[in-house]
């Protein structure tokens, strides 16, 4: 079986369970395109690894009987291949999410790997930029097209992110029809649907944008399109991110999410409630929110460092 270049040996019984749980994480978990694709991949290395690790083709018997001790030999491999601890907590996620879609829905049992301990690491503090590294990156989109309309659009794009603190997903969904007044509306992640104030900054970028779009837009299909006229893809606005930073010699961790770090640090720093800004950035929970007040923590303690007439 092929996915995304990893190949597995598997049965026609367990090759139906590993669909079936991919669908169920789309359609019923609502799982993000992103992760359930992530997770599937993830655990096709893992089959592909237990074929040669079993020496043969998978079947159901083979789930039942997976050790903790072959979950680390697989580690162990992947260690060699120099994955990083956040990698590494993912694939167990997903083997674990795996097992649980077993003993629910297919009456397959296997306590090792339900158990799966995930090893968290210290949680890394987003990378803000200053507000005026945010109006250097705006202005410099203009040097890294050609096309002024490809110009408008990444300008447009830095805008929104940075203005209504967008995941770069979101930004590049945004449709005519969510444009309504002083509010966005946008779906995050499980399809959860927000509604954010933006500012006429904003508003008059995307604006210059699709004056000059040379496209069709309908009303229900994004706006920021590809020079073929189709959907932006993220990685191309990454890569132009990558020239942005480059020209302007920014660090590496100057990336798209980077201005929506910033929009969230930036309101904080300029006494915004923890509780506004979880809303806005649509975060379910508001222990993903409170890592902003360690980033402005830091911030008031370097100034304090640099300026105290005592250091």
């Amino acid at each position: 079986m092929m996915l995304c270049m990893i190949v597995f040996q598997a049965d026609d019984d367990l090759k139906d369970i590993y669909l079936k749980w991919h669908k169920w994480m789309q359609e019923e978990k609502r799982y993000s395109p992103h992760t359930s694709s992530s997770y599937k991949t993830d655990l096709a290395m893992f089959f592909s690894f237990l074929n040669e690790h079993m020496a043969g083709t998978l079947n159901k018997k083979h789930l039942e009987d997976i050790t903790i001790q072959d979950i680390r030999s697989w580690l162990t491999k992947l260690k060699t291949q120099e994955y990083t601890i956040t990698s590494y907590a993912r694939y167990l996620a997903a083997i674990r999410n795996f097992f649980r879609y077993l003993k629910r829905f297919e009456n397959i049992t296997n306590d090792s790997a339900l158990n799966l301990k995930i090893k968290r690491r210290g949680r890394s503090l987003p990378k803000d930029l200053s507000f005026i590294d945010t109006q250097l990156a705006q202005d410099e989109s203009f040097q890294v097209s050609k096309e002024l309309w490809t110009q408008l659009r990444d300008f447009a794009i830095i805008t929104l992110i940075y203005a209504c603190g967008l995941r770069i997903s979101e930004a590049l969904s945004i449709t005519k029809n969510d444009l309504k007044g002083q509010y966005i509306t946008v779906t995050g992640k499980g399809n959860k649907m927000r509604s954010i104030p933006i500012l006429d900054t904003a508003k008059d970028a995307i604006q210059q944008y699709l004056d000059h779009c040379p496209f069709n837009l309908e009303s229900d299909a994004p706006i920021f399109l590809g020079t073929r006229g189709k959907k932006m893809n993220v990685s191309v606005f990454q890569s132009q991110i990558r020239k942005i930073r480059n020209n302007l010699g920014l660090p590496s961790s100057v990336t798209p999410h980077a201005f929506r770090h910033s929009f969230a640090t930036h309101l904080l720093s300029n006494g915004a409630d923890l509780r506004s800004i979880q809303e806005l950035l649509g975060h379910k929970n508001l222990s993903t929110t409170q890592i902003y007040t360690s980033v402005d923590s830091k911030r008031i303690l370097d100034v304090y460092n640099k300026s105290h007439p005592r250091n």
